[in-house]
């Protein structure tokens, strides 16, 4: 398996604007991961309501986060340590998380976070929305949590930290995956 799962924490919902606190990237089967903090930006915003809903702080950030070119030099450290070439993504509305990465390599670096990953994403959201389309699940919201809920009859734990977001992608995938009949390792 060739998957890296991903999650990120933001300070809001657009990529130039608001800021990156947290992401967690994690090979999906191992136990391999690795959750970094950022530093607030002073060029950046951090929603209030947003900030409320990850739970974390920017005093939090600021002691335990690292600069943005850290953070960069990290997640590419991760990649190249794990993986033998570019890995599939694997993330629940991973469009969303890939942007931010995108927005902060394209702050400091020649290059963006999408050049690392293959083109090819695995994405837990849509997915559901065909599970939903096709009368497979019955759901109304499409939140991970929610999706989590519904095929694995758990409760959600550690909902809005990436860690514990990227841990509920990775067994909502697999629950997918067995829902129809396939191999959970693909």
């Amino acid at each position: 398996m060739n998957t890296l799962v991903i999650d990120t924490e933001t300070g809001g919902l657009i990529p130039e604007t608001h800021g990156l606190c947290s992401i967690t990237l994690k090979v999906f089967g191992k136990d391999e991961h690795k959750t970094i903090f950022i530093k607030p930006q002073r060029a950046l915003v951090y929603a209030p309501d947003a900030m409320k809903i990850t739970g974390i702080s920017l005093d939090y950030l600021e002691q335990e986060g690292v600069d943005e070119i850290t953070a960069i030099k990290e997640i590419i450290h991760f990649i190249r340590e794990n993986f033998d070439r570019r890995p599939k993504v694997l993330g629940h509305n991973v469009g969303f998380d890939i942007l931010f990465l995108d927005a902060l390599f394209k702050r400091h670096a020649n290059t963006t976070f999408s050049e690392l990953i293959h083109h090819h994403r695995k994405d837990t959201l849509y997915n559901m929305i065909f599970l939903k389309d096709s009368g497979v699940v019955n759901i109304e919201s499409l939140t991970l949590g929610n999706c989590y809920s519904c095929l694995s009859n758990k409760p959600v734990q550690n909902a809005h930290s990436s860690h514990g977001d990227v841990l509920m992608t990775e067994e909502l995938y697999k629950l997918q995956i067995k829902l129809i009949g396939g191999n959970k390792d693909a």
